[in-house]
């Protein structure tokens, strides 16, 4: 199972989610949007950490300067939304992570999987929490069986291993967070998910 640690701030996550074997940290290198991480420090965080391939998150950037991102960097991969959807081919070459907000109708769901699919390694869709009805539990275990789906939830930490089982999902992506204090940051719910899934 492939997990991704999603919109990391600080060494304190990144040091945990590291040497909980991961395989992903991913960082917004997006200036002025929520849960920016200079790329200073992001380049200093990863000369502390060792293992997780290092993700640069964007969601407007023109794909031009996701390419120089991942180019200056040395991402191991990107995250776009499905904003980037018509212009993926311009990412060829790139490990790309491609966020899906799970509202949309079902048929639009997949046309854009399936457009989408020869370009993306993993496909990260968000839900709100882990009440699905029984038609979405069933349409994204299909979606799942086909295309590589990692998935984000605002479930309690109870409820997130069974979701990832009942959908079959390929991986997971928890979100980093602020720390109480420098260095200091309680990972107990997260912790709860590890152990659930055998971790």
């Amino acid at each position: 199972m492939v997990i991704k640690a999603s919109r990391i701030t600080n060494l304190t996550d990144a040091r945990y989610f590291a040497a909980r074997e991961v395989d992903f940290l991913g960082f917004n290198l997006e200036e002025g949007t929520a849960s920016y991480l200079d790329p200073v420090y992001v380049k200093a965080i990863r000369e502390w950490v060792e293992g997780p391939g290092i993700v640069g998150e964007f969601s407007r950037e023109p794909v031009s300067v996701v390419r120089e991102a991942a180019a200056f960097y040395g991402l191991d991969a990107v995250q776009v939304t499905e904003a980037y959807a018509d212009q993926l081919a311009a990412l060829e070459g790139l490990t790309v992570i491609m966020t899906l907000e799970s509202g949309h109708d079902t048929g639009s769901i997949l046309r854009l999987l399936e457009a989408a699919k020869p370009f993306v390694a993993w496909f990260l869709v968000g839900f709100g929490s882990a009440v699905l009805t029984a038609e979405e539990t069933d349409f994204w275990s299909k979606c799942c069986k086909t295309y590589p789906v990692l998935i984000e939830t605002e479930a309690t930490a109870g409820e997130v291993p069974e979701l990832v089982r009942a959908l079959g999902a390929a991986g997971l992506s928890l979100a980093g967070g602020e720390e109480e204090q420098v260095g200091v940051k309680s990972f107990d719910d997260i912790e709860e998910i590890f152990e659930a899934l055998g971790r």
